[in-house]
Protein backbone atom coordinates (compact mmCIF):
# COMPACT_ATOMS: atom_id res chain seq x y z
CA UNK A 1 0.00 0.00 0.00
CA UNK A 2 1.44 3.50 -0.92
CA UNK A 3 0.24 6.26 0.50
CA UNK A 4 0.41 9.40 -2.62
CA UNK A 5 1.69 12.25 -0.23
CA UNK A 6 0.52 14.86 -2.77
CA UNK A 7 -3.34 14.23 -3.13
CA UNK A 8 -3.52 12.10 0.37
CA UNK A 9 -5.14 8.79 -1.35
CA UNK A 10 -4.09 5.79 -0.99
CA UNK A 11 -3.09 3.17 -3.15
CA UNK A 12 -3.73 -0.30 -3.45
CA UNK A 13 -2.45 -2.91 -5.85
CA UNK A 14 -5.01 -5.54 -6.35
CA UNK A 15 -3.06 -9.10 -6.62
CA UNK A 16 -4.92 -11.58 -9.74
CA UNK A 17 -6.62 -13.79 -7.24
CA UNK A 18 -8.46 -11.00 -5.63
CA UNK A 19 -9.65 -10.07 -8.94
CA UNK A 20 -13.50 -9.94 -9.05
CA UNK A 21 -15.24 -10.94 -12.30
CA UNK A 22 -18.66 -9.94 -13.85
CA UNK A 23 -21.01 -12.69 -15.61
CA UNK A 24 -23.79 -11.20 -18.34
CA UNK A 25 -26.72 -13.20 -18.64
CA UNK A 26 -27.55 -12.82 -22.15
CA UNK A 27 -31.24 -11.91 -22.87
CA UNK A 28 -34.21 -14.39 -22.87
CA UNK A 29 -34.79 -16.15 -25.69
CA UNK A 30 -38.75 -15.52 -25.73
CA UNK A 31 -41.10 -13.04 -24.77
CA UNK A 32 -44.58 -14.58 -23.66
CA UNK A 33 -47.96 -12.68 -24.14
CA UNK A 34 -51.48 -13.03 -22.85
CA UNK A 35 -53.54 -12.06 -25.65
CA UNK A 36 -57.41 -11.64 -25.40
CA UNK A 37 -59.38 -11.37 -29.28
CA UNK A 38 -62.28 -8.59 -28.45
CA UNK A 39 -65.17 -8.07 -31.12
CA UNK A 40 -67.08 -5.01 -32.03
CA UNK A 41 -70.29 -6.52 -31.39
CA UNK A 42 -70.01 -8.03 -28.06
CA UNK A 43 -66.83 -7.36 -26.09
CA UNK A 44 -64.70 -10.65 -25.52
CA UNK A 45 -65.61 -13.01 -28.37
CA UNK A 46 -66.13 -15.88 -26.01
CA UNK A 47 -69.52 -17.10 -27.93
CA UNK A 48 -67.69 -16.86 -31.33
CA UNK A 49 -66.50 -20.23 -32.12
CA UNK A 50 -62.74 -19.94 -32.44
CA UNK A 51 -59.98 -22.59 -32.38
CA UNK A 52 -56.40 -22.32 -31.01
CA UNK A 53 -55.67 -22.89 -34.89
CA UNK A 54 -58.47 -20.29 -36.31
CA UNK A 55 -57.18 -17.50 -33.45
CA UNK A 56 -53.17 -18.49 -35.06
CA UNK A 57 -53.95 -18.04 -38.73
CA UNK A 58 -55.56 -14.40 -37.13
CA UNK A 59 -52.78 -13.47 -35.19
CA UNK A 60 -50.69 -14.46 -38.35
CA UNK A 61 -52.81 -11.92 -40.33
CA UNK A 62 -52.55 -9.61 -38.10
CA UNK A 63 -48.68 -9.73 -38.52
CA UNK A 64 -48.77 -10.14 -42.34
CA UNK A 65 -51.08 -7.23 -42.24
CA UNK A 66 -48.97 -5.11 -40.30
CA UNK A 67 -45.39 -6.29 -41.22
CA UNK A 68 -45.80 -7.42 -44.84
CA UNK A 69 -43.93 -10.23 -45.44
CA UNK A 70 -41.55 -10.53 -42.79
CA UNK A 71 -44.34 -10.53 -40.13
CA UNK A 72 -45.72 -14.31 -41.92
CA UNK A 73 -42.31 -15.40 -41.23
CA UNK A 74 -42.24 -14.51 -38.17
CA UNK A 75 -42.55 -17.78 -34.98
CA UNK A 76 -45.54 -17.75 -32.98
CA UNK A 77 -46.59 -20.53 -30.62
CA UNK A 78 -49.44 -20.58 -28.59
CA UNK A 79 -48.69 -22.33 -25.39
CA UNK A 80 -52.24 -22.13 -24.01
CA UNK A 81 -56.14 -21.56 -25.51
CA UNK A 82 -59.04 -21.29 -23.64
CA UNK A 83 -61.78 -18.90 -25.59
CA UNK A 84 -60.65 -15.82 -26.39
CA UNK A 85 -57.63 -15.65 -24.44
CA UNK A 86 -54.51 -17.09 -25.25
CA UNK A 87 -50.41 -17.40 -24.01
CA UNK A 88 -47.91 -17.09 -26.84
CA UNK A 89 -44.75 -17.00 -26.93
CA UNK A 90 -42.47 -15.20 -29.43
CA UNK A 91 -38.88 -14.76 -30.27
CA UNK A 92 -37.36 -12.12 -27.87
CA UNK A 93 -35.63 -9.63 -30.39
CA UNK A 94 -39.60 -9.62 -31.97
CA UNK A 95 -42.00 -8.79 -29.47
CA UNK A 96 -42.24 -5.10 -29.87
CA UNK A 97 -43.32 -5.38 -33.47
CA UNK A 98 -45.52 -8.40 -32.70
CA UNK A 99 -47.22 -6.08 -29.67
CA UNK A 100 -47.35 -3.47 -32.00
CA UNK A 101 -49.32 -5.10 -35.04
CA UNK A 102 -51.44 -6.77 -32.48
CA UNK A 103 -52.67 -3.81 -30.79
CA UNK A 104 -52.60 -1.08 -33.70
CA UNK A 105 -54.82 -3.69 -36.33
CA UNK A 106 -58.17 -4.30 -36.37
CA UNK A 107 -59.66 -7.36 -38.33
CA UNK A 108 -62.30 -9.27 -39.91
CA UNK A 109 -63.74 -12.45 -38.95
CA UNK A 110 -65.39 -15.00 -40.82
CA UNK A 111 -68.63 -13.94 -39.53
CA UNK A 112 -67.98 -10.49 -40.86
CA UNK A 113 -67.52 -8.82 -37.31
CA UNK A 114 -64.79 -6.56 -36.89
CA UNK A 115 -62.16 -8.00 -34.11
CA UNK A 116 -58.63 -6.76 -32.69
CA UNK A 117 -57.06 -8.44 -29.54
CA UNK A 118 -55.75 -6.81 -26.87
CA UNK A 119 -52.39 -7.74 -24.75
CA UNK A 120 -53.85 -8.10 -21.12
CA UNK A 121 -50.31 -9.01 -19.53
CA UNK A 122 -46.44 -9.24 -21.29
CA UNK A 123 -43.34 -10.82 -19.51
CA UNK A 124 -40.07 -12.15 -20.73
CA UNK A 125 -41.40 -15.08 -18.20
CA UNK A 126 -43.81 -17.52 -18.58
CA UNK A 127 -44.54 -17.73 -15.53
CA UNK A 128 -45.08 -13.69 -15.23
CA UNK A 129 -47.76 -14.46 -17.96
CA UNK A 130 -49.28 -16.87 -16.02
CA UNK A 131 -49.52 -15.75 -12.53
CA UNK A 132 -51.00 -12.62 -11.47
CA UNK A 133 -50.77 -11.17 -8.17
CA UNK A 134 -52.85 -8.82 -8.76
CA UNK A 135 -55.91 -10.88 -9.88
CA UNK A 136 -56.26 -12.35 -6.77
CA UNK A 137 -57.55 -9.23 -5.40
Amino acid sequence: MDIDEAHQTIKTAIAPAEATFKTTISKQPFYYFAVELITSSSGPASEIDIDAQKFHSYMTAVLVQWLGAVGSGMSLDILSYTAPRAIVRVPYCKYKGIWQAMTVNSFKLMNGATARFSVVRGSAFYMGVVASSRSMF
